[in-house]
């Protein structure tokens, strides 16, 4: 998923009119991501005389309809649980014709929940499946499965002009001077959509202004690519923050969101831009 073509960039006062009516009315009802009528969105801001012109009132109403149509008829039938993931998996092993050699990690559970990691793996195992096919003369594994430092940006004589704050999932070709770095947040075995889940949510938004900030001084853009799965945690649990990563998306702070079996399908169509 990328940021709605309709739109630019989000401003700070759109925003806060979709963060407000979203607020005051309810992100979800009836098991749905909620869409507001016109009426609806007039009442929430004359709950404190707020006031809105007739164009940004036909905007919002458009974007909710957006957010809306976009979650409740891709997202929510993208995502996966366990043991969709795990098959996913297997049958991606089963269509190999090479070894692989990148990270298979293993989830934090603990006892018979202690598995393969299932979504990092198949996002590593096609990382490497399309860099080996793409004919690329390119050494070793040809991107960072396991980065255990900060992202850094160099310039031409190799003087560090840039860098982020935390450590990523995935980088290629490699944490030095990236064309594109991910998370992953897949949540299979999570119980309570809990602190973690959420700080997760506003971390991304922190580096996409990091990376922001690293584009402006240095002219250089890093693809920020954000990949979660879960369904009970995103969807029965959680429909609030996806709405919120979607504001994320469509205000630049990431620039892709791919979500579940999109993987399969999405994540080497947009390393071969990169190839």
């Amino acid at each position: 998923m990328r940021k709605f073509e309709e739109f630019g960039l989000l401003d700070a006062g759109f925003l806060a009119v979709v963060k407000y009516v979203s607020e005051t009315l309810g992100y979800s009802r009836g098991g749905r991501v909620s869409t507001f009528s016109f009426d609806e969105i007039m009442t929430a801001l004359q709950r404190n005389q707020l006031f809105i012109d007739e164009l940004q009132l036909h905007k919002v109403k458009q974007y909710f309809d957006l957010r809306a149509g976009l979650l409740n008829n891709y997202v929510e039938p993208a995502l996966m649980d366990a043991t969709a993931a795990e098959i996913e998996y297997e049958n991606l092993l089963s269509q190999m014709d090479m070894e692989y050699s990148s990270k298979q990690p293993l989830n934090k559970q603990k006892g018979a929940m202690r598995q393969v990691a299932y979504f990092t793996a198949i996002i590593n195992i096609l990382a490497e499946k399309t860099i080996r096919e793409s004919g690329k003369r390119i050494q070793g594994l040809g991107f960072n499965d396991d980065p255990r430092g900060l992202v850094y940006v160099l310039d031409s004589e190799r003087r560090l002009i840039g860098s982020t704050s935390r450590r990523y999932d995935g980088a290629f070709p490699d944490i030095i001077n990236p064309l594109i770095v991910w998370e992953i947040k897949e949540y299979y075995y999570a119980t309570t959509f809990g602190s973690r889940v959420a700080d997760g949510v506003y971390e991304t938004q922190l580096d996409g202004h990091e990376f922001w900030q690293i584009e402006a001084s240095t002219g250089i853009h890093i693809e920020h690519v954000y990949f979660i799965d879960a369904y009970k945690t995103w969807w029965t649990q959680g429909k609030s923050y996806l709405c919120r990563i979607i504001d994320a998306l469509n205000m630049g702070l990431v620039d892709e969101v791919i979500v579940g079996r999109e993987v399969l399908s999405r994540w080497p169509q947009l390393l071969k831009r990169f190839l």
